[in-house]
């Protein structure tokens, strides 16, 4: 799926949190949203989706605009997106297999065998054979995203929304998921935006990278696990520098 966000307004109790916003998602591109804590970024995602709406600006999804979409049409939209929150948002209640079931029966029409065969098919590619009778609350932090992972999969989204996946995982379980994230992309051609303060292993997996900053967005290329930019504010950002064009407090 491509996006383009054009132009997005949004003001929250007088502040302009978004000013502006402007960059593209490609067909089977990851890209990075990254910027200060409290930048917006949720906010952002909350827009591109259809949760929230805009003062001004469009949100377009495959050429579509969302928001000028009914709430049956915005059902349909989202029905091609996946969500990888960042605790999971699992149900405490229910094993790993009745989590990635759930949608299933509610949404697919599949039979139950054949929702059986699609469950252990995703399980096994995140990392989970064996699994399938645990809750939440038996699972790691690696397993709870993995779980969460599988599930955004087992609904063949078009693109997937990460918001901060990887946080309070260890850094090596951190970039195992970043990898497994990567090669969900490959074998899917998944579009993705991930939030992320995983900077700089965020950028093995992305192709762009997009900076949210006093409302606007700083967008750059990824080339190699590096960004290719000369914008002073972006690259003080993912230097850690304190000093630069943004003293940060």
């Amino acid at each position: 799926m491509e996006i383009h966000v054009q132009n997005l307004i949004r003001r929250i109790g007088g502040t302009e949190v978004l000013a502006g916003v402007d960059f593209e998602v490609n067909v089977g591109e990851f890209v990075a949203l990254i910027g200060r804590s409290g930048c917006g970024k949720s906010v952002l995602l909350k827009h591109i989706v259809g949760l929230m709406d805009p003062d001004g600006g469009h949100v377009f999804m495959d050429g579509s605009d969302i928001t000028k979409m009914t709430a049956g049409e915005l059902e349909g939209v989202r029905r091609r997106c996946g969500f990888v929150f960042q605790g999971g948002a699992l149900f405490d209640s229910l094993t790993v297999y009745e989590n990635l079931a759930f949608a299933l029966r509610e949404k697919s029409g599949l039979r139950e065998e054949d929702i059986d065969e699609k469950i252990q098919r995703i399980l096994g590619e995140v990392g989970l054979t064996g699994a399938e009778g645990k809750v939440p609350a038996q699972l790691s932090g690696g397993m709870v995203k993995r779980t969460a992972l599988a599930r955004a999969l087992v609904m063949e989204p078009e693109v997937v929304f990460f918001d901060e996946p990887t946080t309070g995982l260890d850094p090596i379980i951190a970039r195992t998921m970043l990898d497994l994230f990567s090669n969900c992309r490959r074998k899917y051609n998944i579009s993705g935006i991930i939030v992320s303060h995983e900077i700089p292993e965020i950028f093995a997996i992305v192709q762009k990278v997009v900076m949210l900053h006093d409302g606007k967005t700083r967008v750059a290329v990824v080339e190699d696990g590096k960004v290719v930019t000369e914008d002073p504010i972006l690259r003080q950002f993912i230097k850690s520098e304190a000093k630069g064009p943004v003293q940060y407090e």
